[in-house]
This record gives structure tokens, sequence and C-alpha cells, in this order.
């Protein structure tokens, strides 16, 4: 059976962690918005169909909001009468796309793991050339547990080559551990603080209603997951109820500044738009 398109992916059917509040909650709180004072130039990368963006121009419609995602589908389903602007662009390019010290703050949620180990700090370097001094990346992603990432990465692969990745030519995903989490951003300019945690509670069958997998390819991974080591199954709170397997996922959310002095912030800041 034909892998299903990213484009297709329905969110609002998918995983609850898509919408849940109370993460949208602590990604805005750890933004700043709340309390920026003027008016502040905010991108939500490697958006889909906008979700945080969205989200938060209803708390803080002050401020100038964008939207940036490499897949042209997504960014559709984002209304017209949307107050966002639409950037398609990979967040790797951002340095070409984006002008230097531009944005204030930036969120990206269950995305930077999807770029392959050796491009994940390239994505890093240009979201911390585009940020403005002092300003403020928000990461909201998956993370390995220590003694755990290999699986943590098989499992997620897996699902993704389900749904037409061809890792020969995109790479692998990679899932970071939260010392490697850490480690990257310091190394790509950034002085990180783990702001929260969370649990992003699956049942398997939600992959299917949010089109990333098919029944068939469900099944398959259903299987993956149940034969896990005890351990793995343990970490993971990895169980059958009924004809439904689910898996709680570690989830981390990190607050970033960009290092240089402190800076109270310009509330100017230009963005280049692609047709």
């Amino acid at each position: 059976m034909a892998p299903i398109e990213y484009g297709k992916r329905d969110e609002g059917k998918g995983p609850e962690t898509y919408r849940s509040q109370s993460l949208l909650d602590t990604i805005f709180k750890a933004t700043g918005l709340e309390n920026f004072k003027g008016s502040a130039v905010f991108v939500d990368l490697m958006s889909g169909p906008g979700g945080i963006a969205l989200n938060l121009q209803k708390k803080a419609p002050q401020h100038s909001y964008a939207v940036l995602d490499n897949d042209k589908d997504q960014l559709k389903k984002i209304g017209e009468q949307e107050p966002v602007r639409k950037i398609l662009a990979d967040v790797r390019c951002l340095s070409v796309i984006v002008e230097d010290g531009s944005i204030d703050v930036a969120t990206v949620r269950y995305g930077l793991k999807d770029i392959p180990k050796n491009q994940q700090p390239i994505a890093l370097s240009g979201i911390n050339y585009a940020l403005k001094p002092g300003g403020v990346l928000v990461i909201a992603d998956m993370v390995s547990p220590e003694g755990a990432r290999e699986w943590n990465i098989m499992q997620h692969s897996r699902k993704q080559q389900f749904s037409g990745r061809n890792i020969k030519e995109e790479g692998e995903c990679y899932i970071p551990t939260e010392a490697e989490w850490l480690k990257m951003l310091r190394e790509a300019g950034f002085e990180p603080e783990i702001f929260d945690h969370y649990k992003s509670l699956v049942t398997t069958t939600d992959w299917v209603k949010g089109k990333q997998i098919t029944d068939d390819q469900r099944m398959q991974m259903d299987a993956f997951i149940l034969s896990a080591p005890e351990n793995i199954k343990k970490e993971f709170n990895i169980r059958q109820e009924g004809q439904d397997v689910k898996i709680d996922y570690p989830v981390i959310i990190i607050k970033a500044v960009k290092k240089e002095a402190k800076s109270c912030l310009p509330n100017e800041g230009v963005l280049y738009e692609t047709k």
C-alpha cells in the first residue's frame, strides 16, 4: 500500500498532543510573549498547519506572527483570513530566507528530531542567526531516555518509513537525549534551560486517524512495539488494552536564549516571504 503523504496528515485527528492545551500553554509561557514589551516578531518553525502560531496569536494578538514549513499543502490548511504570514521553506535554509537578527521569538514543536543527526546543528545555527540578540527559541520535542535512545529512534524511524520517508535520500531521524539536546544548543550559540517536561500519551490507532500510517502498517507497528525489551516497555509504559496498543512518549520543553549581551529586543524585524 502506498505511503500517506506528509501534506495529507491531519493533526486535528491524530495524537492528542497536537491539540494539548496544557502543552500549548507551557510553550506560550516559555516564549515570554505575554510580558514582551512592544510588538515581537514571532515565527512558528516547521509549523505544519500552524497550530502553535494560531494559538499564540489568540493569546497575544499584539505581536507579528509567521509560520514556516516546507510543505505547501500543510500551509494551505491555514485559512487566508488568519493573521499570520506563510513562508514556504526548509528550516535548514533559514539563514537564506530570513534576515540576520530579524526574529524575537521562535518555536519548533516535534520537528527538529525528524532532521538527520548531522543536520540538526545546521538547523539550530540557522535559527540562532535569525534571532535577535537575546531572542528566544522554544523547543517542544521528543527526548530519548538514557539507555533507550536506539530503540526510540528505531521505532520512530520505522513509522516514518511507513509514512513514505526514504532514509537513503532524506537521512534518518535522530531523537537526542536531554544532555544531547542541551549540548547541541550550547554549541549553536544558545543558553538553554529545561523549562518543563511532558508526556505524549499515544494510542497507535491515533496515527491512522491522523493519516500518518495505514491500518495495516499500524498492525506492524503494534507488533514491533509490543516486542520491545522489558526495560523499554517500562520506560515508555507500553501496554495493550483490548485491541489498543498504548505508549507514553517523554517530551522536553526547552527555552534557549541567543547568547550575547542582554537586549530589550527591538520591535522591528524583516521577514522575507517566499511564494
